[in-house]
């Protein structure tokens, strides 16, 4: 019998957790297209993404199980103009020792939760078309298809289109 172990939690990031937030972020760039970053991100950099995820309107979120990060997901600007200000983007990413855990549903799911209360209308993820486990996991946190670009990307020498999926609240 399987069951979800109960040892689980989701809060605010915090600076501290940095490291580790970047090294499971820094793993897909190396190994999959769930984001289109190719080069690892710098510590300078995560400190800089930090700092706008310090906005209550974008927060950043950590999973912990089994007493260690295992994951996050944020609410970042969807785009810099003002009339795009009810719009967010979200990320959700898991250490890969941590797949297929039901992890990234329990992420979402928090995001999908407090988006409303943080003054956003509608929730935008762009994943990339070969990435099955992101668009299901959307799917079934009631994200819509809204778009689809073709080869707009280029990844581990190919080209990769990518998915535009949307939340309205």
């Amino acid at each position: 019998m399987c069951c979800y172990i109960l040892d689980r939690s989701i809060r605010l990031a915090k600076i501290d957790d940095l490291a580790k937030l970047n090294e499971i972020y820094n793993w897909a760039v190396l190994n999959t297209v769930a984001t289109f970053d190719i080069e690892e991100r710098t510590i300078e950099a995560a400190e800089e993404w930090f700092h706008i995820h310090q906005n209550p309107a974008y927060p950043l979120y950590v999973l912990e199980w089994q007493g260690k990060i295992r994951g996050w997901g944020s609410i970042s600007p969807f785009h810099p103009r003002p009339a795009y200000r009810f719009t967010g983007e979200f990320s959700v990413y898991i250490a890969p020792t941590a797949h297929h855990q039901g992890l990234g549903s329990l992420v979402l799911s928090k995001l999908c939760a407090v988006a409303p209360s943080l003054g956003q209308h509608s929730l935008i993820g762009l994943i990339c078309a070969e990435n099955t486990s992101s668009l299901a996991l959307a799917a079934k946190h009631g994200f819509q298809q809204v778009g689809y670009y073709r080869q707009v990307g280029l990844k581990f020498e190919r080209w990769l289109d990518l998915v535009v999926v949307q939340r309205i609240f």
